[in-house]
């Protein structure tokens, strides 16, 4: 996937329903709100949007979440663990998307532990 392709051609279209009626603006606006750094991290925000994106199959949803969860440093564990719980929740039929996810995690090169996880890990000598 062309991310740079797939964020302008959102960008465009986002535009275009923005300027054809004032909801999508407002629209647009309460979703920047809902995700935006809260008493929930927005961290945890992008991981939780991540497993709604899968759940809901809205491929466009999983790439724009999975960039969101690289931009805000979550880690392969992360993002496997936020994948797990769409999968338990919606059933094999997530599976499909399940993979999407995974693929486009691998292709932005997630580390495999968050900065927290790492500090937790044991040090070896």
């Amino acid at each position: 996937m062309d991310f740079a392709e797939f964020n302008q051609r959102r960008e465009n279209l986002n535009q275009i329903l923005k300027d054809s009626d004032s909801f999508f603006t407002e629209f647009g606006l309460l979703d920047d709100s809902v995700y935006a750094q809260g008493a929930i991290p927005k961290k945890y925000k992008e991981l939780t949007g991540l497993s709604l994106s899968i759940f809901s199959k809205c491929e466009e949803c999983i790439a724009y979440h999975v960039q969101n969860c690289k931009e805000q440093n979550c880690s392969k564990n992360e993002v496997a663990e936020a994948v797990k719980l769409a999968v338990a929740a919606g059933g094999s039929v997530t599976y499909p998307w399940a993979r999407k996810a995974i693929e486009l995690m691998e292709l932005l090169e997630f580390d495999l532990h968050s900065k927290q996880e790492k500090e937790k890990l044991p040090v070896s000598e």
